[in-house]
């Protein structure tokens, strides 16, 4: 009888005792999951944000900036055409067409020359088909001037910038695209101290940009 309640009592503490290993087997299996599941959620996240990112690459890649608008400005034949004559610059939306003193004045004057007429009137040809804005500024060098018509260069650089202008509208070119300006000296392409500098520096630039 002894025996058998020491066998009982040793049958009941075993089976409390594995019912207790059970329960804490049980938590820690959960607890792995939760972090199987937490883990498995990181991954899918940034494989998800790793795509967009492609995809936000690839269509930043795709996109064209406006300038590339900028061809559109000019007829490439016209400008070969001129070659000599008229110099092509580039500048993000814009294209300068820039012609020299004297293939457009006689020295020290603002009335075009007949060699500039025909500059003139190719390029008013193209500009016709081009449709875009045209500032027409007139450029000098810094030896001063002082006449009964022009007291500085500031005067002379204005006036050439307007007989330009005024020819463009005669060959058909709308007032309404157009705006001149004179910079005298200030802005050369070269230093003033030597005479090829100079040469370069007194010019007239038509600046095309594309209309809004």
């Amino acid at each position: 009888m002894s025996t058998d309640s020491n066998v009982k009592r040793r049958f009941d503490d075993a089976g409390n005792l594995q019912t207790d290993i059970n329960e804490q087997e049980s938590w820690v299996l959960s607890y792995v999951d939760l972090l199987l599941l937490m883990v498995t959620l990181f991954v899918l996240l940034l494989s998800y944000q790793q795509q967009e990112l492609k995809k936000a690459q690839e269509q930043q890649v795709t996109v064209e900036p406006v300038y590339t608008l900028k061809p559109t400005l000019v007829d490439q034949v016209y400008v070969a055409g001129l070659k000599g004559k008229v110099s092509f610059i580039e500048e993000n939306n814009r294209v300068r067409l820039a012609m020299s003193d004297h293939i457009l004045f006689l020295p020290g004057d603002a009335n075009l020359s007949h060699s500039g007429e025909q500059v003139l009137d190719e390029l008013a040809a193209m500009l016709k088909k081009r449709p875009s804005k045209i500032l027409v500024e007139g450029h000098t060098d810094n030896q001063g001037i002082s006449t009964p018509r022009f007291q500085s260069n500031w005067e002379l650089s204005s006036a050439r910038a307007s007989s330009v202008t005024r020819h463009l509208i005669s060959m058909g070119i709308s007032p309404a695209r157009l705006s001149a300006i004179g910079y005298a000296d200030t802005r050369p392409l070269e230093e003033n101290n030597t005479k090829i500098g100079r040469t370069k520096n007194r010019r007239v630039e038509l600046v095309l940009t594309a209309l809004e």
